[in-house]
């Protein structure tokens, strides 16, 4: 018998990475409920609808990696090549760390044209990810090449992502992540 006592958290804990893997079209109420070991009845109780969980889970994911990702861009004590190395960190650990990539991208191609509710956040994660990098190399370049070095490296990384899942292959993301840190260190 499934059990009944579970906080939101940890059914979001358990959504997301069924999620990153199986994707929004794939992913039914009942399998997800199931999943956290919920009744589908219970599972509502957090989310009205469908929608709204992956609302949610995109909101947690998204504010997971931007207090994350400036807690080390804004942090005095560490030096540039140390941010750059917990820059590093994260990123394997929100995007190598798990099967199915990056769950803002995955979302994005998979229902942006079905659902463009999901794009604000989805757009906020990315613009975030960009102006971290840009805040970085700010200290190299002009706001304009920061700029324009950030997009190529988050489209750089997104693509890693994407050739990582589809070899099963780590040497994509960690060569993009390799360039990214060159390019901010150099």
């Amino acid at each position: 018998m499934p059990k009944i006592k579970t906080s939101k958290e940890e059914v979001l804990s358990k959504v997301i990475p069924m999620l990153r893997t199986r994707g929004v079209q794939n992913s039914s109420m009942s399998e997800l409920a199931k999943a956290c070991g919920i009744q589908k009845s219970h599972f509502y109780y957090y989310f009205n609808n469908k929608e709204e969980l992956i609302k949610e889970v995109l909101s947690t994911v998204y504010s997971y990696f931007k207090y994350n990702l400036f807690k080390i861009i804004d942090s005095a004590s560490l030096s540039l090549p140390e941010k750059v190395e917990k820059m590093k960190l994260l990123m394997g650990k929100i995007f190598k760390a798990s099967d199915g990539g990056c769950i803002m991208a995955n979302t994005a191609l998979e229902t942006i044209h079905l659902n463009p509710s999901y794009g604000k956040e989805i757009q906020s994660f990315f613009t975030d990810f960009i102006k971290g990098l840009q805040g970085l190399l700010e200290q190299k370049y002009d706001s304009d090449e920061a700029l324009m070095l950030a997009e190529q490296m988050v489209q750089d990384i997104e693509g890693g992502i994407l050739l990582t899942q589809v070899y099963n292959d780590l040497k994509y993301i960690n060569n993009a992540v390799s360039r990214m840190e060159k390019i901010i260190l150099n």
